[in-house]
């Protein structure tokens, strides 16, 4: 694929590179994204007559002629090839990450493999020479550097002040600098024998006549030894901390584990790269994926408690309700323990106003956790997002404790969502700001949104199931006269013919903007339009079988007919009206709901994966970027929503409290996909649905099915 900006990161160790082809340049450092540095990182290799070409993250060194780059769950891989040398030159950048292995996936680490191999010819010209003996190198340049010489590593020192910086390529001039400094320790040490330490790296020599001298390995390793967040007033260090002493003990962890920590990233990238996704949909998944890791912080107290958030890219914003309720699907995927630490710490942000109890939109911003650091809350939606979440990991995991744990609270939620309703319709006209943000306010915050309706109907159908299995007969019965008003609204008033209204409320009189603090009068433009975000609330309870009594001929009308109303160069805008941007996020959930309920839209993935290489190339570093031009929502955890593709492709709902597994028949085409929830991780054992085409039809088989022990398995 092409050459565009990419970025490595580590779970909740904010170790993090960016490596950005067009500015020559990575974006290093051991705090991590808007707490790096731009870099000179020189990996090449120089020839005995001192012909050296290099990967173009250098100013230093002529770059290869070609190169090309590879995209894999746990990295990126470049392929460089040189006419003069007649050299192909592969370098690879390994993360390693392991679901339920905490060693494996926040050590502070990144892997770099380089290997030397014979290009005798590009296209129809033959090389001018092929090059049989020389050297390979790893070589950083920066101002506040120190490198240093130690026995057989590279001993790398900085200071990175306790100020975030808010561009993507370069320092601003005038951030200024901070008293308060870290301290970052690195070592760069080779894996491979007979490395040349160098002033400002390390390098192999390679012969190509001596298979033994073709491939090369190194460890890049980070450690900070003080806190880095505030947590309640407390300070809190990284995780990793606890696990290893010093930044020599992750290098000694990293060089005796070596063939483990790589043959788990290998398992991972080719249990992905082997599913039967196309190009498009797992590149996505692959690109977000370290775009997600980038914005974890995993840190503990000096009370010893555990803390884990993830920063919402750009805006820096601690776990914002909202965008985690997208990226929850990577947690139920790999690592269901965060999501469930993540309800408890929810928890903690319970708020008051005058209809009742909500949740903050968020636990904290920047370098700081402890209060909401948004300018409004959205109570209705995030009341709603963490019932839906608390339900999903409920029915998903069968753990009892957890609906007992948090059922105080989830009653009072609801019972906001009875107060919000001042006109008995059961649609929500107080608390009704959402989190599209940069939309119309028709889409942001209007009263009596479907959007919201459907969705509080989806929460309260889950706090029914709670409430039952709790034995609370009252505060069941509560819900579910509310999920019988709200579905009298939406099948009466809501229904336009053809798709869903956006909101039953038709004038902006007495609405206040959210931003301005100004009140709105006249028509409320985009009332009528058709919208992505009917059944955004639907995809929990599909992930578990447990849908509410809708009128899904008309939900699935809405999805198709909105589809085509909103649809762009890179994805649907949020309504037909509403023309102000594009969130791939919220377009993945909208495609994962329409699998769910058997729609085949296209597959838009190439559209979504356009705009991330649109804004990585030709002057910009974006990451993973959720929006278009008029918002700038960059390297963004939500991408990593699109995980769900493997849930989607083969529709499977797990509910451990009823005991089952649903898995669809067919597929669209044949393939094999992965069953992440149900793998057995320290077995390495991953089952999977396995669809061929057998005497022209479809035929489907379970792989494994021995790891889902007692689980019975429903074919629908």
């Amino acid at each position: 694929m092409e050459l565009m900006a990419t970025a490595v990161g580590r779970l909740g160790s904010r170790f993090s590179l960016v490596f950005d082809p067009d500015a020559k340049q990575v974006l290093h450092s051991a705090l991590g994204r808007w707490l790096d540095f731009p870099t000179d990182l020189a990996i090449g290799v120089k020839s005995e007559d001192e012909v050296v070409r290099a990967l173009p993250f250098t100013r230093r060194f002529p770059h290869f002629e070609i190169v090309e780059q590879q995209l894999t769950f746990c990295g990126v891989k470049y392929v460089a090839r040189s006419w003069d040398l007649g050299l192909a030159f592969k370098t690879e950048l390994i993360a390693p990450f392991y679901p339920h292995d905490e060693w494996a996936s926040v050590a502070p680490l990144f892997f770099i493999r380089l290997e030397v191999q014979p290009q005798e010819r590009i296209f129809w010209r033959p090389a001018d020479r092929v090059v049989r003996r020389g050297q390979v190198f790893v070589r950083l340049q920066r101002a506040n550097l120190h490198l240093t010489q130690a026995h057989d590593r590279l001993k790398i020192n900085y200071s990175v002040p306790k100020v975030l910086w808010k561009g993507e390529r370069e320092r601003p001039e005038d951030l200024g600098e901070s008293e308060e400094l870290w301290w970052c320790d690195e070592r760069l040490v080779p894996i491979s024998s007979n490395a040349e330490l160098l002033d400002d790296g390390i390098a192999f020599q390679f012969d190509l006549d001596d298979p033994t001298k073709c491939r090369f390995d190194l460890v890049w390793c980070a450690f900070v030894d003080e806190p880095v967040l505030t947590v309640f007033g407390q300070p809190a260090s990284f995780k990793y901390r606890w696990l290893f002493t010093d930044v020599e003990a992750v290098a000694d962890f990293a060089c005796r584990h070596f063939d483990e920590l790589l043959a788990k990233a290998n398992q991972m990238d080719e249990l992905l790269s082997k599913s039967g996704l196309t190009k498009s949909q797992a590149d996505l998944i692959r690109f977000s994926f370290q775009n997600f890791l980038l914005n974890t912080w995993w840190v503990v107290r000096d009370d010893g408690a555990e803390w884990f958030s993830v920063w919402e890219g750009s805006c820096h914003f601690h776990s914002t309700i909202d965008v985690e309720y997208n990226d929850a699907l990577v947690y139920l995927a790999f690592f269901p323990e965060l999501l469930e630490l993540l309800l408890d710490e929810w928890a903690l942000f319970e708020m008051q106003d005058e209809v009742g109890s909500y949740l903050a939109h968020d636990m904290g911003g920047e370098l700081e956790v402890g209060r909401q650091a948004y300018h409004h809350p959205m109570p209705v939606e995030e009341n709603a997002n963490f019932l839906l979440m608390l339900h999903c990991l409920w029915r998903w995991t069968g753990k009892h404790e957890l609906i007992e744990r948090h059922s105080g609270l989830a009653k009072r939620l609801t019972a906001y969502f009875e107060r919000s309703d001042t006109t008995g319709n059961g649609f929500p006209n107080l608390g009704t700001a959402n989190t599209i943000d940069d939309a119309s306010p028709a889409v942001q915050y209007s009263r009596e949104q479907t959007y919201l309706a459907v969705k509080t109907l989806c929460a309260c159908h889950a706090a029914v199931q709670i409430a039952d299995a709790l034995g609370e007969t009252d505060w069941a019965n509560q819900c579910r006269k509310l999920v019988e008003r709200i579905r009298k609204t939406l099948d009466e008033q809501a229904w336009l013919g053809d798709h869903y209204a956006v909101c039953l409320e038709r004038s902006a009189d007495g609405l206040v903007d959210a931003w301005t603090g100004k009140p709105l009068s006249g028509e409320l433009v985009g009332w009528d339009a058709y919208s992505i975000y009917t059944a955004n609330g639907l995809l929990y309870l599909l992930l578990s079988g447990n849908e509410p009594d809708l009128n899904y001929q008309r939900i699935c009308t809405d999805i198709v007919n909105a589809y085509w109303q909103s649809l762009t160069e890179y994805g649907c805008t949020h309504t037909s009206a509403d023309r102000s941007n594009v969130w791939v996020s919220q377009n993945l959930w909208r495609d994962f709901v329409a699998a769910y309920l058997g729609i085949q839209l296209p597959d838009n993935s190439p559209r979504y994966f356009t705009l991330q290489t649109f804004m990585n190339t030709s002057g910009l570093t974006k990451g993973f970027i959720d929006t278009y031009l008029t918002n700038n929502l960059c390297f963004y955890p939500r991408g990593i929503t699109s995980i769900g593709y493997l849930f989607a492709l083969c529709g499977i709902q797990i509910d451990k409290v009823r005991n089952i597994v649903r898995l669809r028949e067919k597929a669209p085409y044949p393939c094999r996909v992965p069953l992440l929830p149900l793998a057995d991780w320290e077995r390495g054992i991953v089952p999977a649905v396995v669809y061929r085409l057998v005497e022209g039809k479809m035929r489907v088989e379970l792989e494994h099915p021995e790891v889902l022990g007692d689980l019975q398995v429903v074919w629908y």
